[in-house]
């Protein structure tokens, strides 16, 4: 099944975890998205966001987006088109999530300066290799709720929940594997969640350490690669012998 990945967009960058994105425009890059200087490693935002510098990132009125674009194909392309009151209805479902989700990555920043010994400001933001996990958790998230508007029809609010629980499961890790067992029936218990999520946490720390040793370079690929094996080799210790049978019917 082709891979579709819907980036609700918070921060726009050029980075091959979103190379399948459906832009909806959620605006401007992290400059905009913290009013703070954009982090290391940023990228000039793409498509029809307000670039910095530009009359919106000035403080004028920003260029009016049309949030739904790539969504509205998707729709069509399912033969279940949205009706103007039910774009109208998103819309306004996203205005109300967006500042929560400011809010959310404010405090990640704020989080990763902190653990770093680092004060709050323009100098001290975190780079986007740092953000993006956060970022993505964030789309993933928006994406789960907007299967719940109500103005969305039956049939609608589950062709979004399918391409919601096809994102998560393509882009690997903890929440890939929850979806996985879930849809197979044999969910991960509170305590597994307690036990593995932090498996996976460590692993993304340990490759951010891997990417500020490469300054600036590639990688080591194969370090990396090993990361992941270990961390599934301890993953699959805690599973259920029906857990790693569907983990591996996948």
């Amino acid at each position: 099944m082709k891979r579709v990945i819907l980036m609700i967009v918070l921060v726009l960058v050029a980075s091959p975890v979103f190379a399948q994105e459906i832009d909806l425009g959620l605006g401007g890059d992290v400059s905009s998205l913290l009013n703070l200087p954009a982090p290391r490693g940023n990228t000039p935002a793409r498509g029809n966001a307000p670039a910095r510098g530009d009359a919106a990132g000035r403080g004028g009125p920003a260029t009016q987006v049309d949030r739904l674009v790539r969504l509205r194909v998707l729709f069509t392309g399912a033969n279940i088109p949205l009706s103007k009151d039910q774009e109208v209805s998103l819309n306004s479902f996203l205005n109300a999530e967006i500042p929560t989700m400011r809010r959310t990555l404010q405090n990640r920043v704020a989080e990763l300066q902190k653990a770093r010994g680092s004060g709050a400001g323009p100098g001290n933001l975190p780079s986007m290799d740092e953000l993006t996990p956060e970022i993505i958790r964030l789309n993933d998230q928006l994406l789960g709720k907007m299967a719940t508007v109500s103005s969305l029809s039956p049939e609608q609010q589950a062709f979004v929940k399918k391409l919601y629980r096809e994102q998560v499961k393509s882009r690997g890790g903890f929440d890939a594997i929850k979806v996985t067992l879930e849809d197979a029936g044999v969910p991960f218990s509170a305590e597994q969640v307690a036990q593995i999520q932090p498996l996976f946490d460590q692993q993304n720390q340990a490759r951010l350490e891997l990417l500020k040793q490469s300054q600036g370079q590639p990688a080591d690929q194969a370090k990396i690669d090993q990361l992941q094996r270990e961390t599934l080799a301890r993953v699959l210790k805690l599973m259920t012998p029906a857990q790693r049978a569907a983990l591996a019917a996948k």
